[in-house]
């Protein structure tokens, strides 16, 4: 085809734009042409008018398009862009506003741009500060698609035909409990599964542990949340070694979870703390937490970033948090996650196929399987439930999970009540409509 001269608006225009010149995407992402959206409703290239429970992959908490962020970014855009790392008005607000929220003992934060560079960041600094190498991450956890990044990721599709990955990285198994890793039921369990730390490490690690990484729950993994007792045997493990926590909480932190940061609820608190999607409400931010000491341990440079912490990014983060101050998003995501937790619960049973409906704050998963009592996978279903969703009217998550077979919903905090009641009505119709895999 030939290069328009003009801007693209018609859905087949677009689609063969994209197909000629841009690298492919994921299934599961091409079935909706975006052309615009605010709160909680998209439209297409159709102009057919959406209810989006996906947040635009979990960016948008408070809303698409919230008229406080589009004008401060407007206002920041006739300002100042870049002045790489030269300090700037509202740089160290945003870092002060994240430290007070996510409270002792973090002192300060680096802001970069995306989760990938936040995670790679953490890394680093693990390394510095412990003069040690190994990194233990857990199966099913998702922490970005840089080399590194990827190298801790414990989902095989997004790994495979890319070694040799970082060395030093042990996976050990995380506590999911619907598909126990080692075949017990909590809570008679004693969470068994942590013991696979210890072992793991004892196993295929040198003595060289800098840092333990781990989400809350696992996003991409499949919104699997472990139980309560999972969270004390980590922050001991990664204690009596000497080495670091980091808790990645790009997905989940920022209110997603119920609270301003996920760890808040854990009884733990971790030496690092990763966060990012939710910060600038689409416009491209992240921040690593630590210590003064921890921060420091770096070489003097190592934590400039070409985009990192620029005004713009900063303006939309600040206008992003004083809204989710104002409204107290965090307890909203509580209230209606909890509800919204509890319908998809009651379905379990009555929807064929529907194994295990799981959640936390306002992020969840419907677990497909082909056969309830075996709880066989079914991603063939998951990718049905998407597009059948799609022509109701309904915007839902890529399949996620190591099997892909997870229905993923991540609603904005600030969602209408009645975009919520009718997209849950949506979603249950799209369920029932569609049927488990042979």
């Amino acid at each position: 085809m030939t290069l328009l001269a003009g801007p693209v608006s018609g859905e087949r225009q677009i689609r063969e734009l994209e197909a000629a010149y841009t690298a492919p995407g994921a299934p599961g992402h091409d079935h909706l042409v975006w052309t615009r959206a605010s709160g909680a409703r998209v439209w297409d290239a159709r102009d057919r008018e959406l209810i989006d429970f996906t947040s635009g992959v979990l960016v948008a908490s408070i809303g698409h398009a919230h008229p406080r962020v589009a004008d401060a970014i407007a206002e920041q855009a006739r300002t100042l862009l870049n002045c790489y790392d030269a300090p700037h008005p509202l740089r160290g607000r945003v870092a002060a506003k994240l430290v007070q929220l996510a409270g002792p003992p973090f002192e300060a934060a680096a802001l970069l741009t995306t989760g990938s560079e936040a995670i790679e960041t953490a890394v680093k600094l693990a390394r510095a500060a412990t003069g040690r190498h190994e990194i233990l991450s857990f199966s099913g956890g998702f922490h970005g698609k840089t080399l590194g990044s990827l190298s801790l990721t414990g989902i095989p599709s997004n790994r495979r035909g890319l070694g040799p990955l970082m060395p030093g990285t042990l996976v050990a198994p995380y506590a999911y409990c619907y598909r126990c890793p080692v075949q017990r039921r909590h809570p008679e369990c004693g969470v068994a599964c942590a013991d696979q730390m210890v072992e793991v490490e004892a196993t295929n690690g040198t003595g060289s542990l800098a840092a333990v990484i781990v989400e809350p729950y696992l996003g991409s993994g499949g919104a699997v949340v472990p139980p309560p007792d999972f969270w004390p045997r980590i922050r001991r493990f990664a204690a009596e070694r000497g080495a670091l926590l980091i808790m990645d909480e790009v997905q989940a932190g920022l209110g997603r979870a119920g609270s301003w940061f996920a760890f808040q609820q854990l009884g733990i608190v971790p030496d690092i703390l990763v966060t990012a999607k939710g910060l600038g409400s689409g416009v491209p931010i992240s921040a690593v937490l630590s210590t003064h000491a921890i921060l420091g341990s770096l070489t003097p440079g190592s934590l400039g970033s070409t985009y990192g912490g620029n005004p713009l990014s900063c303006a939309a983060a600040l206008a992003t948090l004083e809204v989710m101050e104002e409204t107290d998003a965090p307890r909203r995501a509580r209230e209606l996650g909890g509800s919204m937790l509890a319908t998809m619960r009651s379905w379990v049973g009555e929807v064929p196929g529907l194994g295990e409906a799981r959640g936390a704050g306002m992020s969840f998963g419907l677990e497909m399987v082909k056969e309830e009592g075996r709880r066989t996978p079914d991603p063939e279903r998951a990718l049905a439930v998407l597009y059948r969703a799609d022509e109701l009217g309904l915007v839902v998550l890529p399949p996620a999970g190591s099997h892909e077979n997870v229905v993923r919903l991540a609603p904005p905090l600030l969602i209408p009540d009645e975009d919520l009641r009718r997209g849950l009505a949506l979603l249950r119709e799209a369920l029932l409509t569609t049927t488990p895999t042979p």
